[in-house]
C-alpha cells in the first residue's frame, strides 16, 4: 500500500479514440485515518478519478459501494482500536475496476436485512447490489482483513459522463 496525500487521487484522463474515450489502466492507494471525514474525501476523489479515466458512467455506483466498504472498516473494523488506520486501494486493468479496504479487525462483514426502523445495517446490501463481485481476504501480514469489490469497466457506449 502506498501512502499518498489525503484528498483527491488526482486525474488520469482517458485518451480519445475513434469510438470515444479509451480506458487507461490505473492504480491508487492511500492510508487513511479511521474517521468519517476521510471517507467523504476519498469518495469524491474516486468519482473524479473514474470520470477522468473514461469511467464516468460507473463513478457514482462504484463510489457508493466503496464508501460503504470504507464506512464498515471505520465503524466496525476499527471500533476496538484507539488510533485506527484503514488502507484503501483502487485499480483498473481496463476490464475490471477493484476497490479494496483493509482494517485491523478479523470480524467478517455480512449481508443482512435491516429492519425498516434501523438507521444502519444496509452497507453490504448496497455493495452486493452495485458490485459484480465482492469478497474478503486475509492480508499477507496476517492481521485484520481486506474487503474488496469489483465492477466490470467497459467504456460507456456513446454516453460518457463528464
Amino acid at each position: 500500500m502506498t501512502d499518498v496525500p489525503q484528498g483527491s487521487p488526482g486525474k488520469m484522463p482517458a485518451e480519445l479514440g475513434s469510438d470515444g474515450p479509451v480506458l487507461r489502466s490505473f492504480a491508487f492507494a492511500a492510508a487513511l485515518s479511521a474517521d468519517r471525514e476521510a471517507i467523504g474525501r476519498l469518495r469524491r476523489g474516486l468519482v473524479d478519478l473514474l470520470r477522468a479515466s473514461g469511467l464516468g458512467h460507473l463513478a457514482d455506483d462504484f463510489a457508493l459501494g466503496a464508501q460503504e466498504l470504507m464506512a464498515n472498516a471505520v465503524v466496525h473494523g476499527c471500533r476496538r482500536v484507539h488510533d485506527g488506520t484503514i488502507a484503501a486501494s483502487v485499480r483498473c486493468d481496463g476490464q475490471r475496476i477493484r476497490f479494496e479496504v483493509q482494517d485491523p479487525s478479523d470480524e467478517q462483514p455480512r449481508v443482512r436485512a435491516a429492519a425498516d426502523e434501523e438507521m444502519s445495517g444496509r452497507g453490504m446490501l448496497i455493495v452486493e447490489a452495485f458490485a459484480d463481485r465482492w469478497g474478503v481476504e486475509a492480508p499477507s501480514d496476517g492481521t485484520g482483513k481486506s474487503v474488496w469489490m469489483e465492477m466490470f469497466c467497459t467504456p460507456a457506449s456513446g454516453r460518457e459522463a463528464a
